[in-house]
């Protein structure tokens, strides 16, 4: 457990930590089950960041620099592989084509449009559900925030074919996941949720979970497969359903 989640804050954030780790691929594609664990575990240093932030400065622009110091603390990971997969998957070219463009380091109108509907869809929707929970609740969301990015993430391992030619591709880490380490994964998130947002919780995880299945179907209709790009998509995705769920079900907070 622990070489794996020291991997996965070597790999998706910028907290230097020189530990190195035999059989990286080996543990990284093992650790699964730990995925939504470690999304947690970035929610936590997050809500700690949020909590006198919305103190000094107001829930809304405590917000602002949240989703700023999320930046920072990851490097924009999966928002690079968001923009790479709208870049790809909706420019209407053949399989080979998209796969290439989501490679091309230049980010397209595609891309750009991805990246500002995600903080578009962040921003109001938190703010739409201010008046609707106190202090606690909105640290409680900067916290599970992550945690619900990785859990979509770790359902696209199910079975999972990769996309193209590029056998050293960052996704091939994650082929051959195994299905009991997925549902362990799936368990933890369930009861966290459920834990902190109790009925609500339990919405946000179905939702979740229906929209990431129609954006696996769509991924595969597209390029047969996945890779890094599209995997990672999926992180922002899962974090603008969770936040649209939660305004849909505001009046049971």
């Amino acid at each position: 457990m622990i070489d794996s989640i020291i991997l996965y804050f070597q790999f998706f954030t910028r907290i230097p930590i020189p530990v190195e780790i035999d059989e990286p691929e080996k543990k990284m594609r093992s650790g699964v089950r730990f995925f939504s664990l470690f999304g947690l575990m970035i929610g936590f240093i997050e809500a700690v960041v949020y909590w006198p932030l919305q103190h000094l400065f107001g829930p809304s622009i405590a917000w602002i620099f949240i989703l700023l110091f999320d930046v920072m603390l990851t490097g924009g990971f999966h928002l690079d592989a968001l923009s790479d997969m709208a870049d790809g998957l909706f420019s209407s070219r053949k399989k080979e084509r998209m796969l290439e463009i989501m490679k091309d380091s230049r980010v397209g109108s595609n891309g750009v449009l991805a990246i500002v509907f995600y903080y578009v869809f962040l921003i109001f929707s938190f703010s739409a559900l201010l008046s609707h929970i106190n202090n606690t609740s909105q640290a409680i969301i900067v916290l599970l925030l992550n945690l619900v990015g990785k859990n979509g993430i770790s359902l696209l391992f199910y079975q999972m074919q990769y996309a193209g030619s590029n056998t050293k591709g960052l996704g091939t880490a994650f082929l051959n996941v195994k299905s009991q380490d997925i549902g362990f994964c799936q368990l933890v998130s369930f009861f966290v949720l459920l834990l902190f947002l109790r009925d609500v919780g339990i919405v946000c995880f179905i939702v979740n979970v229906v929209i990431v299945f129609l954006y696996r179907k769509l991924v595969i209709s597209k390029v047969e497969g996945f890779n890094g790009d599209t995997l990672g998509a999926c992180s922002p995705i899962s974090q603008v359903v969770f936040l649209l769920t939660l305004v849909i079900m505001r009046g049971s907070l």
